[in-house]
């Protein structure tokens, strides 16, 4: 049965999740009705957006009085976080996972919690457990056995190899690198081209070839 999807957010982000979403309904039968922004503030509300509208504020969201489909455009791994929280005391509002039809994941063999974006381009292999709430963005790749937490964000051309164990609210900037069997912990940030090539004990910014704790 077709809904409403809520994109929230207003920015960048939030236009390619709207994108997304568009991209999924004209695939196959049209999961959403209308696809609609809730930004911050109150003068902005009617707003054109690309794919939607901007119809409201979180208040919007508070006095909900139907069901409706949810989903966060905002790539910061703590303020998803932080939202998450929020939209778990609304009943009514469901965090779908989002794959893009040209994504390659096969749910039979990838475990999946909710409120993930998985973009196009962006592969899994097997036997890999994922949380809540993660972005994969485009042309990422995600190896066998890999158990990643929630609200972490993968950027474009990221490779995670097998068997790597990623915590929560973790950001890896565009086209790093996390070799075989490593573990990360959570509240990491590693630079756009870091190659992660032991295990990350400390949370923080990692840069560089290896890549290093900055000081």
């Amino acid at each position: 049965m077709s809904r409403t999807l809520f994109i929230i957010g207003t920015g960048g982000f939030a236009k390619e999740v709207a994108q997304l979403a568009s991209e999924i309904n004209s695939a196959g039968p049209p999961r959403w009705t209308s696809i609609q922004y809730i930004g911050q503030r109150p003068e902005d509300v009617g707003s054109p957006m690309p794919f939607g509208e901007l119809t409201g504020t979180d208040a919007l969201l508070k006095e909900l009085r139907h069901e409706a489909d949810v989903a966060i455009g905002i790539g910061t791994p703590a303020v998803r976080r932080r939202i998450a929280a929020e939209l778990a005391l609304l009943p009514l509002l469901r965090a779908p996972n989002l794959i893009h039809p040209q994504a390659g994941v096969d749910v039979r063999h990838v475990q999946l919690g909710i409120g993930n974006v998985i973009t196009r381009g962006t592969v899994f292999t097997c036997d890999i457990r994922v949380g809540d709430f993660n972005v994969f963005n485009l042309n990422a790749t995600v190896g066998h056995d890999c158990n990643i937490g929630s609200f972490n964000v993968v950027n474009p051309g990221c490779n995670i190899s097998g068997g790597v164990t990623m915590g929560d609210a973790c950001l890896l900037g565009t086209g790093c690198q996390v070799l075989e069997g490593l573990s990360m912990v959570s509240d990491v940030t590693a630079g756009g081209g870091a190659l992660v090539g032991k295990n990350i004990t400390v949370a923080g910014v990692y840069v560089g070839v290896p890549a290093r704790l900055m000081q």
